[in-house]
């Protein structure tokens, strides 16, 4: 969260690092390693140098910036952290848990201990993966303020992304694989995802491989949140069931959901659509933004608002993972990925005590199933055809050239139409009729 605050400074000069390091470990920096690169890279809070030990085993040593707590805490005051984010919308807004989460956070990168503890942590639950390196902590040189590890090599997104194309594609799905497996089996999400901690492996027997640094920012989420987030998914995929009913459960505040509960399905369609796509899903085509801001239009604010303060963590993770997702360009099945890990929980999901929502009620059957084109000529139906709703998002694709020309010659602005379905929250509606009284031709096209 904080390392685009620190990411500009210069590194501390050598001599500054060799006094930190004769001061955690009392004595000269030579009787702990043979060699040490001056060198530093930046990490988040600290910065990272390249080390030999006496017994060869090459190391990352990881320092913390002296009085970095102060100077991270007085840029986030001189950036406006403690004001209300607009006008005066701290009516209704827990705006004080959202500073208790930023600060937790921040405490959380400055307390070596307590990465030392998340990394031991994870390197242990990811062990099952066999594709996700987590480098070895050295406990006997870890200190309040000096961490050391067993030094991973990888390379950048940047030279990962010239891999061949079947290499990206596993890779892709190796990185979600990872995400999806540690929070749902786990409870457990790598918060801190910017691409100075992602290296990655092509290994000619194991395949692509995921090296992971900084365990500075680790989110544990209760079993009771996992759960729900997962049948939030699985609800959403299959078009069943109440989102709000999950909503609430995670912690959204139901007086900001209440106003915007109608379009609460269609949200989360969009928000989880690649879970259910049938099979490989092309985020270059999402446009989860454009068709949320369609959707929520100026009630935007209240969806944003309404999360809680506890997946801030969260959030910036998945955004991580859509971009080493994004920058692959490969494709793959969210579904397929998914379904074991489902699998493995389907019992608990299905169990879960419905949650109270004061009267709350938008199950996703509220929505269009379906998308239907109908095509009469001389009065007799010559076409019939129903695709799944969501391919109103692509209503100029599936039209033929003919048509797509009439449409534009009645002036039937087709751009506008899906933007009205959006707005509905893709309810049932017709969306244009097209008539040709050269042909006798008329063709419908509805949502039901």
């Amino acid at each position: 969260m904080f390392a685009g605050l620190t990411d500009g400074a210069e590194p501390l000069a050598f001599d500054i690092v060799t006094s930190i390091l004769e001061s955690a470990w009392g004595g000269r920096v030579d009787t702990v390693v043979s060699e040490i690169d001056p060198s530093g890279k930046a990490a988040s809070l600290g910065q990272v140098h390249q080390a030999k030990l006496h017994s060869g085993q090459r190391v990352a040593i990881k320092v913390a910036y002296p009085g970095i707590r102060e100077a991270v805490m007085n840029d986030l005051k001189m950036l406006g952290w403690l004001s209300a984010p607009v006008g005066d919308l701290r009516k209704g807004f827990d705006l004080g848990s959202y500073r208790r989460e930023v600060v937790r956070d921040l405490n959380e990168e400055l307390d070596y201990p307590k990465e030392l503890a998340n990394q031991v942590r994870y390197r242990t639950l990811a062990a099952s993966l066999k594709t996700v390196i987590v480098p070895e902590p050295i406990e006997q040189w870890a200190r309040s303020n000096v961490l050391v590890s067993t030094w991973e090599d990888g390379e950048t997104i940047d030279e990962a992304t010239r891999w061949l194309p079947n290499d990206r594609e596993e890779l892709a799905r190796r990185i979600l694989r990872h995400f999806l497996t540690m929070l749902f089996d786990h409870g457990v999400v790598h918060g801190d995802p910017h691409p100075g901690n992602y290296r990655f492996r092509l290994d000619r027997d194991a395949g692509p491989q995921i090296v992971l640094y900084d365990y500075g920012s680790v989110l544990t989420l209760s079993d009771a949140d996992r759960l729900a987030l997962l049948r939030l998914i699985a609800d959403t995929a299959s078009q069943r069931g109440d989102p709000n009913l999950w909503l609430t459960a995670l912690g959204f505040d139901a007086r900001l959901l209440d106003p915007i509960r109608a379009k609460l399905p269609a949200v989360c369609s969009v928000l989880f659509e690649p879970f259910a796509h049938p099979s490989k899903f092309d985020i270059s085509d999402w446009k989860r933004t454009e068709r949320l801001d369609d959707i929520l239009a100026d009630d935007r604010w209240n969806f944003r608002m309404a999360g809680p303060a506890k997946f801030i963590l969260l959030m910036r993770a998945f955004r991580g993972l859509l971009y080493y997702l994004e920058r692959l360009k490969a494709p793959i099945s969210w579904e397929r990925v998914l379904s074991p890990i489902l699998s493995r929980h389907r019992v608990a999901i299905d169990g879960l005590a419905t949650p109270a929502t004061a009267g709350l009620s938008a199950p996703f059957s509220t929505m269009a199933k379906y998308l239907r084109i109908e095509v009469r000529r001389n009065g007799q139906r010559k076409v019939w055809l129903t695709m799944p709703g969501a391919c109103v998002e692509d209503l100029s694709g599936i039209m033929d050239e003919d048509v797509i020309a009439k449409v534009a010659e009645q002036g039937i602005d087709l751009d506008a139409i899906v933007r009205d379905a959006r707005r509905s929250g893709y309810a049932p509606m017709e969306l244009f009729t097209l008539d040709d009284p050269e042909q006798d031709k008329t063709v419908r096209v509805w949502m039901d």
